[in-house]
């Protein structure tokens, strides 16, 4: 809560046109707005700029953000959707690391090569998920977002989640069954 307060606070200094309040709110999400347009576009160079495209929208429409959601919730909108958009246009997605942000527990040279696998494995298999369904998987399951902000963000209802969410975790059973 008290991140929420401070992103309120920023928010309306930023709309006031204090450029290092939006600055500072740049530098906390930055990395959040980054992560999310990796995984649903499966490219880092597409999502540096998705990442940099949403941080300007962002700015330009800070001004009219009421505050109905948290910043988080609306930049997340904004990310999601214009991850979509590109996806939508005819890009595919190739395989991703998912799983970057997770600590390497490998002791040893074996270890590494089977985090690999893994990690491609995973990658692979969201990557050729259904976009609402990869979109549910991307926000709940790797950004830990609840099954309500999902819905918020997706401008979607808590049951179409809860199906998306079913249908991958089936999608994804499946194409990962020699890994258990």
């Amino acid at each position: 809560m008290v991140a929420d307060s401070d992103d309120a606070y920023l928010v309306s200094r930023a709309q006031e046109g204090y450029l290092d309040a939006f600055e500072l709110l740049v530098e906390r999400y930055a990395p959040l707005a980054y992560r999310v347009a990796l995984r649903m576009v499966g490219d880092h160079h597409d999502a540096q700029d998705l990442a940099q495209e949403s941080l300007v929208a962002v700015w330009r429409g800070i001004a009219g953000f009421r505050g109905e959601s948290t910043f988080s919730s609306w930049l997340y909108r904004i990310v999601t959707r214009r991850a979509l958009n590109r996806l939508t246009r005819g890009r595919s997605s190739d395989a991703i690391d998912l799983l970057a942000d997770l600590p390497d527990a490998s002791t040893g040279p074996d270890d590494a090569a089977v985090r690999k696998e893994t990690i491609d494995a995973v990658s692979a298999a969201v990557a050729a998920l259904p976009l609402a369904q990869r979109v549910a998987v991307v926000l709940h399951h790797f950004e830990g977002l609840s099954y309500a902000e999902v819905a918020v963000i997706t401008r979607s209802s808590v049951p179409a989640i809860r199906s998306h969410l079913f249908r991958a975790r089936r999608t994804l059973t499946t194409a990962l069954e020699q890994w258990r």
